[in-house]
């Protein structure tokens, strides 16, 4: 495929820079936000600063801790929306359900009640307006769930994990991939480029909803608030490339140019090719 990206998982085991891993080419991160119904990664909020500043697509994932109680999944699901808010993931990103033997994740009930568990987080996630995939080790996603059922509900969603040697792999070998129906993304290794992270290849566009085209009525007049009642407040331009520009003060009106999709969001042309505002900022006054 012509579209194979790079993506890093990070959790709090890493660092909060992302320089490193945007350095050797990952253009994305799939961030660690929870696990079960009692963790949440402390470094997160600075993981995808930093992978935002350096124009990297951000993802999460969700530690399972559910096994195959469909309850205890559902529970899960919300807990984890509920700091997928908090992190700002935007909804056109995927949330990967983690489903994998651990001491607080029993991977051996049936496969039927497995299947179900994880098709009930998924499905708690889904209905928010994510994209859902589920990421295992290639014996598990073959073995202990019906990895046929979960890509028929959800296209090619999985998100395997199978190393060719353990150790440093900085480029991976097809002559070694897991293959299995349904497959989004490849986990290759877990020491990418000696950086002691999870190196991950896609196999899919995870990120095609981007290039739609932006919508046709252009507004007259955008008004940028107050934001939270702080006078002072700023917003930050982009360029339509994406990258950051200056900032523009609140409580100040605007003729709109043109509109387009930058790194995800409605952004309004306020002025050059590097005055872009995010619309999420602004109301339209005509």
């Amino acid at each position: 495929m012509a579209n194979r990206e790079y993506l890093v998982d990070v959790s709090a085991y890493q660092g909060t820079s992302m320089a490193q891993y945007h350095s050797r080419g990952a253009t994305g991160i799939i961030v660690k936000g929870t696990e079960g119904q009692w963790y949440r990664n402390p470094l997160a909020v600075k993981q995808i600063a930093s992978a935002h500043y350096h124009h990297m697509w951000v993802h999460m994932y969700h530690f399972a801790n559910f096994g195959h109680s469909v309850h205890q999944a559902k529970l899960e699901a919300r807990a984890c929306l509920a700091e997928a808010k908090h992190l700002n993931i935007n909804k056109k990103r995927y949330i990967f359900c983690d489903w994998e033997a651990s001491a607080q994740n029993y991977i051996q009930g049936s496969r039927l009640a497995n299947t179900k568990a994880v098709l009930a987080f998924m499905k708690v996630c889904h209905g928010a307006g994510y994209h859902v995939g589920l990421y295992s080790g290639a014996s598990a996603l073959r073995n202990n769930v019906d990895a046929s059922t979960i890509v028929k509900k959800y296209g090619a969603c999985l998100w395997v994990a199978s190393y060719a040697t353990m150790g440093r792999i900085d480029t991976p070998s097809f002559a070694y991939f897991p293959s299995m129906n349904g497959v989004a993304m490849w986990q290759f290794t877990d020491n990418w480029h000696g950086l002691n992270v999870d190196g991950n290849i896609t196999l899919i566009d995870l990120h095609a909803e981007n290039k739609a085209k932006p919508a046709k009525e252009i507004p007259k007049i955008v008004y940028v608030p107050i934001i939270n009642n702080n006078p002072n407040y700023h917003v930050r331009l982009l360029d339509s490339k994406g990258h950051y520009q200056k900032y523009i003060a609140t409580n100040t009106r605007w003729k709109v140019w043109s509109v387009k999709i930058i790194n995800g969001m409605k952004c309004y042309k306020i002025g050059t090719d590097t005055q872009w505002v995010p619309a999420k900022f602004t109301k339209i006054i005509k």
